[in-house]
């Protein structure tokens, strides 16, 4: 985790967790969490492979222009990115293993930002492993935030966080890469030395025999 609002969320949902693998929904006291709940959101599993929004921050929902509850989690993400978003989305909330996504995040005239998304998993009603609470942090908010509403994200890492093995900075399990739209920007090849004899200019390299 490299944003505070991260740690500060995963170190309160850790106190909640009383040895279990997840908190119930119901001891997350949003008093307790007030400077966070703009960037807080809660998801739903609907069905065994689809998680919607129950409720979004108004951070959260100034980034889209738009409310964002009851909307599909995946959603958020560029087309090409939808279907992992919510894959991981699902495996958090099923699964009880908390999980911190790496974004960049392009606005609809072209801009980008990036940020830091927490998803940890919560019980539901029935005891069921069936939601999670999120979090999303933008690296040095830009000024036109609600002004230029996000196009989508795109997810550039992945980290699971094994919670018996946490390190003093949680990086117990190393961050997952994932390429970004359009792939690597190639590098120019590097350029041979040169330098004057007379008035002629010689490359260093070719034959040496």
């Amino acid at each position: 985790m490299r944003h505070k609002n991260s740690l500060e969320l995963y170190q309160y949902w850790t106190s909640k967790c009383a040895g279990r693998p997840a908190p119930s929904r119901t001891d997350i006291e949003p008093g307790d969490i007030r400077t966070l709940l703009p960037h807080i959101f809660i998801c739903e599993l609907v069905d065994e492979d689809q998680l919607t929004f129950r409720l979004a921050g108004t951070g959260l929902c100034s980034l889209y222009g738009r409310e964002l509850k009851s909307c599909r989690f995946g959603e958020m993400w560029l087309d090409s990115g939808m279907r992992n978003a919510n894959r991981t989305g699902v495996a958090v909330a099923s699964g009880a293993t908390p999980a911190v996504l790496s974004l960049d995040a392009l606005s609809h005239s072209g801009r980008v930002l990036h940020a830091e998304m927490l998803l940890l998993p919560v019980l539901g009603p029935t005891g069921a492993h069936d939601r999670l609470i999120g979090l999303t942090s933008v690296f040095e908010p830009p000024y036109w935030i609600g002004h230029d509403p996000l196009a989508g994200f795109s997810t550039t890492g992945i980290r699971f966080l094994e919670q018996t093995k946490q390190s003093l900075f949680l990086g117990n399990r190393p961050e997952i890469n994932l390429p970004r739209p359009g792939g690597d920007v190639p590098r120019a090849p590097a350029m041979p030395a040169k330098r004057k004899i007379g008035h002629l200019t010689v490359l260093d390299g070719g034959r040496t025999d």
